[in-house]
């Protein structure tokens, strides 16, 4: 499986780390004042939590395994933490240092790093990206907080978490999805292909499609036809009626291309094409992708 992409700036913060790996398996013993950047040996419990980690579900099936893991062959990979007016605060690794708790070791190898707030959120996020450990409302809450916070564009938080403009945008619509229809995509209840599945439906029907897709135990398949029969009123279904093969197979191409809710409203030998966009950064996305047909 190929290496995802780190954003930039954010390659050399890692390249660092790794070096300092290096280090630490060639027994070198880093001293000085200045500890930016160099591995130490910290106390458990003097290592305060990451108030921006993206993950909020930990496993602890799995946490006692590492525990034991660790107990039997030491940690092999450092955690990371930034110091702030003499206090250390994680910013990678949490599972370990729970596992090293969890093992009752009182001391952890640690890299300490010199980094702001921003970027603290966004290594977190990019260590749970590269393992995998995001649920996809995690990963979404994640980005929300990169763009309310510290104002970042979603060109600006693709970049940096190495991932394209849309799958950014695609992932903070399911932030738009009832709190229980999140949680179950949090549980893995319902797969993303369902959520996209009901953001497309209309929002009073959403919570009742997506009861009847877990009922039924449907495909994402099964669940796009679910939600077309829910999708338009009894005026707007008669319109539906009324359109051809060709005016449907049309919109579903333009759906394809522009990753969004597209209508076309046909009449006679004229109509329009309605294109939705669920944010300011969505428009510019779509904006984009149309200046380059």
């Amino acid at each position: 499986m190929s290496k995802k992409a780190l954003g930039k700036g954010l390659s050399a913060i890692i390249s660092t780390v790794q070096a300092q790996d290096d280090d630490l398996e060639l027994g070198v013993e880093l001293k000085g004042e200045d500890v930016s950047g160099k591995i130490m040996e910290l106390d458990v419990d003097k290592i305060l939590p990451n108030p921006d980690q993206p993950r909020t579900h930990f496993d602890e099936e799995k946490i006692n395994e590492l525990a034991d893991s660790i107990k039997a062959a030491g940690l092999i990979q450092p955690i990371t933490v930034r110091k702030e007016s003499g206090s250390y605060f994680l910013v990678a690794g949490e599972r370990r240092l729970r596992a090293t708790m969890t093992a009752g070791i009182k001391k952890i190898k640690a890299i300490v790093i010199e980094t702001d707030k921003e970027n603290n959120l966004t290594i977190a996020l990019i260590e749970n990206l590269q393992r995998e450990n995001l649920d996809p409302v995690e990963e979404a809450k994640a980005y929300k907080i990169l763009s309310t916070r510290f104002k970042l564009k979603q060109q600006d938080i693709a970049e940096k978490v190495g991932k394209d403009r849309a799958t950014v945008a695609n992932s903070l619509r399911l932030l738009n999805l009832d709190d229980k229809i999140q949680q179950a995509l949090s549980e893995g209840k319902i797969s993303v292909g369902h959520a996209k599945v009901l953001l497309g439906a209309p929002q009073a029907k959403q919570y009742e499609i997506y009861k009847e897709i877990v009922k039924g135990g449907l495909s994402v398949r099964e669940a796009e036809k679910l939600a077309d029969t829910n999708k338009v009123n009894a005026k707007d279904s008669k319109r539906s009626k009324s359109k051809d093969a060709h005016i449907h197979k049309m919109e579903e191409k333009l759906i394809s291309m522009l990753g969004t809710k597209v209508e076309i409203k046909h009449s006679g030998k004229s109509g329009r094409i309605e294109i939705h966009y669920y944010s300011i950064d969505d428009f510019d996305r779509i904006m984009e992708m149309l200046a380059k047909k």
